[in-house]
């Protein structure tokens, strides 16, 4: 209902708004971003907000900007649909999280570098700091946690107590240490409970009953996508998984 009433309150406002003044260049502007009526129109559905907004002087000056810096259009219309108050940052601090990111050493060619850019401007001075630090305490040097930044931006955004959780559940597997992590940081990003626990389940269950005719990496473990773990690892072997708990092998 709270949502409800906030998403009335929203659309009140945007209709107060001269439809000339505002609301059509802004339907024009977003067009010419998303290049059809119909994307337009998806947007609109979960970001009404824009048309309250004037584009002109935050989104397009922004977008043009990025595109200077040589971020790809297909790029920007993905973070658009995906991060939209991004775009309505002002465009100083755009420019400037831009050359933060210069300043880390992160390469433009790279197509990290827009989820870097999004991702430092989510994160105060402070979380940034804690961050490194964190990574720091759990074994990191200094040219890691950049390698770390610039290959995978988006495991700044996950939380302290998850990192430690699923680092922590890593080490303690005989053939997995900290320059695996390192190596390999999205796997910081996969659930724990959801993915890595029950498939290293199956797959050390597998091993124990010397079901499987090769090793299986840990990096396979965690990057398969699930219909291919199932079909792989789990349905060929339901009779020896039959002591794993059914909740787990259906993960």
């Amino acid at each position: 209902m709270k949502e409800q009433k906030t998403l009335g309150l929203e659309i009140g406002r945007i209709l107060t708004r001269s439809v000339d003044d505002r609301i059509a260049p802004s339907i024009s502007d977003l067009k010419t971003v998303l290049g059809s009526n119909d994307d337009v129109v998806k947007l609109l559905k979960t970001s009404a907000w824009f048309l309250k907004s004037d584009l002109q002087k935050t989104m397009m000056p922004n977008i043009e900007f990025l595109r200077n810096c040589g971020i790809c259009s297909s790029q920007i219309v993905s973070y658009v649909f995906s991060f939209p108050r991004f775009f309505l940052l002002k465009p100083e601090s755009i420019k400037q999280f831009v050359e933060r990111a210069d300043a880390l050493g992160f390469d433009r060619k790279s197509n990290m570098f827009l989820a870097a850019i999004r991702m430092l401007s989510s994160m105060s001075e402070e979380n940034w700091e804690l961050k490194l630090k964190l990574f720091r305490k759990l074994g990191f040097s200094e040219d890691d946690i950049m390698s770390t930044f610039r290959r995978t931006p988006q495991v700044f955004a996950v939380s302290e107590r998850k990192i430690k959780q699923v680092t922590d559940f890593l080490l303690n597997r005989t053939n997995v240490g900290i320059s695996f992590i390192i190596s390999h940081p999205m796997v910081l990003i996969c659930s724990l409970e959801r993915r890595l626990k029950p498939r290293l389940l199956v797959i050390e269950t597998l091993e124990s009953k010397n079901s499987l005719r090769r090793k299986v990496s840990m990096t396979t473990i965690y990057k398969m996508p699930d219909k291919k773990f199932r079909e792989k690892y789990v349905v060929p072997y339901l009779k020896e998984l039959e002591e794993v708990s059914m909740s787990i092998v259906g993960t």
